[in-house]
């Protein structure tokens, strides 16, 4: 799980050298690369969420998670189809990866073999990460 997590922020930093150095994929732009692939990562950590209330006994902790699941994934679904601007839409897509960070952090219990003090500090990591190369796409994009 872990090296999988790690292994996630590779599509970021290739599309964002694609941006930077003004190439395309399969004649997509690396920001709209970047931003694809970003709502669908997004997405998915929202839905983590959702997939921890499945095994979760604490029923106020599940409805928090799985509400904000949901709040999360259409915030960046709806930014996508609302057709925001590249800058804005990596606005919303940070604003959704530290949403997801804080509600795991906060609402998530011990797990069965007491890994989640690991596990959110990989999560912190990973997401600081993704959160600073949105910040780097936001300002390349600003400057050009």
């Amino acid at each position: 799980m872990y090296w999988l997590a790690w292994l996630g922020i590779t599509p970021f930093i290739i599309s964002l050298s694609l941006s930077i150095k003004g190439q395309s994929l399969f004649e997509t732009s690396g920001e709209h690369l970047f931003i694809i692939y970003s709502v669908i990562i997004c997405s998915f950590m929202a839905g983590s969420l959702w997939g921890q209330v499945v095994y979760s006994e604490n029923r106020s902790r599940s409805i928090i998670k799985l509400l904000t699941s949901n709040v999360i994934a259409l915030w960046v679904f709806g930014g996508l189809v609302a057709g925001l601007a590249n800058q804005q839409m990596l606005v919303v897509l940070a604003i959704g990866y530290l949403a997801t960070l804080i509600i795991e952090c906060i609402y998530t219990g011990p797990m069965a073999d007491g890994r989640v003090k690991s596990y959110l500090s990989m999560r912190a990591m990973v997401t600081l990460v993704v959160f600073i190369l949105h910040c780097f796409l936001y300002a390349a994009l600003n400057i050009a």
